[in-house]
C-alpha cells in the first residue's frame, strides 16, 4: 500500500484560503455592525441626538456662536447712527367741530345745507394734509432739503447734482418718496384720537427741526384753507342778502355772516389751528439705530445655523464610514 507524502504547495493554498475566509468574515462583521450603528442612529430620538450633539461639540458652539455675534457687532459699525423723534398731537377744537357748534347755535342746520357745517370730516381731512404729497413736497422744496436728503448726490463744492448711470438727478418726486418711506411717518390712535409724527434721520437736531416744521406747515395751510373758505362762504351769504327781502331770511343770513366772520377771525389768530402738540418733540440723546443687541443675537442665532451644519455633517460621515 503507498502512502502519499502532502505537498508544501497544497499546505500554503490551503492556509490562504482560511486567512481569506477569516478576512471575509471580519468584514461582513464590520459591516453589520456598522449598519446597526446607522439604524441605531436613525431611531435616535431627534432632541437625544442634538442633545448629544451639542455636549460633544460644545467648544465649537460657543466658538461660532461667539464669532457670530462678535462679527455682526462689527458689522453694525458700518450703518450710519439715526435718530429718531416724536411729537404727539391732537386735533384741535376747531377741528372737531366744538366751537363750530357753539358758533352756529340754532342755525346750524341751515348752515348744513348751504355748505358751511360739515365738521365731521375736518379731522380725518386735516390728517391726510398731514400725510399729504402736496404739503410734504412743498416743506421739502421750500427748505431745500433735496440736497441733503440725497446728501451723497450733491457736490457741495459746485452746487450741482451728481448723475447717475442713467444720467438721471434727484427731483422733488424723489424726495417725497425718500422722505414718505424712509424718515416721516404719521401714525393715528383711533381709540384715543391722539396722533404722533416721528422723524427719523441722521442729524438729531434736524430731526426735530422737521418734525416741528411739519406740524406748522400743515397748521398754517388749513388755517389758510379755512380763512378763503371762510372768505368764499362771506361772499356767497352777502350776495344771498342782496337778493331776498323776507325779514327772516335776512336775520338767518346775518347770523350765518356773523358766525363766518368769527370762525375766520379765529383762524386767523390761531397758529395751532388744526394741531394743538401735547408732548413737543425734543432732540433724541441716543440713536435709534442700528441696534447693536439685535444686531448681536442675529449674528449668533447665524453661528449657530453654521454649527448645525457642520454638526451635521461630520455626524453624517462618521454614521457612514466605518470605524
Amino acid at each position: 500500500m503507498k502512502s502519499f507524502e502532502a505537498c508544501p504547495n497544497d499546505q500554503s493554498d490551503s492556509e490562504d484560503v482560511t486567512v481569506a475566509g477569516r478576512l471575509s468574515r471580519r468584514a461582513q462583521k464590520l459591516t453589520n455592525e456598522s449598519r446597526l450603528t446607522e439604524v441605531s442612529q436613525n431611531d435616535e430620538p431627534l432632541f437625544n441626538r442634538g442633545v448629544r450633539l451639542l455636549l460633544r461639540h460644545f467648544r465649537l458652539f460657543l466658538l461660532l456662536a461667539f464669532s457670530g455675534g462678535v462679527v455682526a457687532i462689527g458689522i453694525s459699525y458700518l450703518f450710519t447712527p439715526e435718530y429718531r423723534v416724536d411729537a404727539l398731537l391732537v386735533p384741535s377744537d376747531e377741528i372737531l367741530g366744538l366751537n363750530q357748534n357753539a358758533l352756529l347755535g340754532g342755525v346750524s342746520g341751515i348752515a348744513s345745507l348751504v355748505g358751511l357745517g360739515g365738521s365731521a370730516s375736518k379731522e380725518s381731512e386735516a390728517l391726510a394734509i398731514l400725510k399729504s404729497r402736496a404739503l410734504t413736497s412743498a416743506y421739502i422744496q421750500e427748505n431745500e432739503l433735496l440736497p441733503i436728503i440725497f446728501h451723497d448726490r450733491w457736490n457741495a463744492d459746485t452746487h450741482k447734482w451728481k448723475s447717475d448711470k442713467k444720467g438721471h438727478v434727484p427731483t422733488l418726486e424723489d424726495g417725497y418718496t425718500v422722505f414718505d418711506k424712509g424718515i416721516r411717518s404719521v401714525v393715528e390712535n383711533r381709540k384715543t384720537g391722539l396722533i404722533t409724527i416721528l422723524v427719523t434721520w441722521r442729524d438729531p437736531k434736524l430731526a426735530k427741526q422737521w418734525a416741528d416744521g411739519l406740524v406748522n406747515a400743515a397748521n398754517a395751510f388749513l388755517r389758510r384753507q379755512a380763512i378763503e373758505r371762510s372768505t368764499n362762504n362771506l361772499e356767497y351769504l352777502q350776495k344771498a342778502l342782496d337778493k331776498t327781502s323776507v325779514v327772516t331770511m335776512r336775520d338767518t343770513i346775518s347770523k350765518l355772516m356773523e358766525t363766518e366772520l368769527k370762525k375766520q377771525m379765529m383762524a386767523t389768530g390761531n397758529s395751532d389751528y388744526a394741531f394743538r402738540v401735547v408732548d413737543p418733540a425734543v432732540v433724541p440723546e441716543h440713536k435709534y439705530s442700528p441696534k447693536r443687541l439685535i444686531f448681536a443675537v442675529f449674528g449668533s442665532v447665524f453661528g449657530c445655523i453654521i454649527w448645525i451644519s457642520v454638526v451635521a455633517i461630520r455626524d453624517r460621515k462618521s454614521a457612514v464610514e466605518p470605524t
